[in-house]
Parts: structure tokens; sequence; C-alpha cells
């Protein structure tokens, strides 16, 4: 690498962040990462550095473009580290997974939110039994999308 050229992994970012046609701040966003991970790289000229696997990661699953066209020939990593190990895009997750009944029910008090890192998910409800119907179908859903 020469001393202009940005580490392949930037080149990745750019490319999400055209692809996707969202700001730094909303991939910031999409991802859980710090608005200057994603900024950084962007804005500073001679930055020489590389995104960690992990930030690379989180791009991938939150967007479903995988990086491994942006790795050099020859690259001496396993390709796997790089990737997201769910490839559901961010977006995608939240369309399958929340809908209008996942908010807030102010008289009943239910509320389910479900969030997915890599193969893991996280989730937070408060359900009444008629909520706990809508918690068992999401879980359904979210297992099948787990397995695959």
């Amino acid at each position: 690498m020469t001393d202009n050229e940005k580490h392949w992994t930037v080149a990745y970012l750019s490319h999400v962040l055209e692809a996707m046609d969202w700001s730094m701040n909303r991939l910031a966003t999409e991802t859980g990462l710090a608005a200057s991970t994603i900024n950084r790289p962007m804005r500073e000229d001679d930055w020489k550095f590389g995104l960690s696997s992990k930030t690379v990661q989180k791009i991938h699953a939150a967007t479903g473009i995988d990086p491994a066209d942006f790795m050099p020939t020859g690259f001496d990593e396993p390709t796997a580290m790089w990737r997201a190990a769910d490839t559901y895009s961010g977006r995608t997750l939240r369309r399958l997974l929340d809908d209008k009944e996942s908010t807030p029910d102010r008289d009943r008090g239910n509320e389910i939110k479900i969030a997915i890192v890599g193969s893991r998910a996280q989730i937070v409800a408060t359900v009444d039994k008629a909520g706990l119907a809508k918690l068992r179908a999401k879980l359904e859903l979210l297992a099948d999308l787990l397995e695959d």
C-alpha cells in the first residue's frame, strides 16, 4: 500500500455508503457504531488505517454488502472473519420482525424489541396474554432467520 492509498476496508466503506445511498451518520446509526468510526476514515485524506474486522462485520450485517470483493488478492486472513455471521440486512430484519403491533400499546403495556447482531438475538419484551401470542410469532420467525 502506497502512502496515499487507503486501506481496502475504507474502499469497502465508501462503496457501502454510495450503494446504500446513506449518509455516514445513517450508517453509524444502522450499525450501532460511533459516528467517528465511520467519519474519520472517510474525511481524513491521510487516513492510513483499516477498519477492524468487527466493524466490517457490523457494516456487512446492516447492509448485506459482502466485503469479500474488496479484499486484496492474496489476502492472508480468512474471508469469514470479515463477514457477518448473519447476512440479512438490518432493514430486512426490521421489516420482518417489526410491525405496528410491536410498538408499545399504552393501554396494554405491550412492547417487543428485538435486536440482532451477527448470529445472536437480544429480545426485550413486556407483554400481556395477547402480546405473548405476538411474541411467539416473532420468535418463530426469528428462529427461522437465525437457522440459515
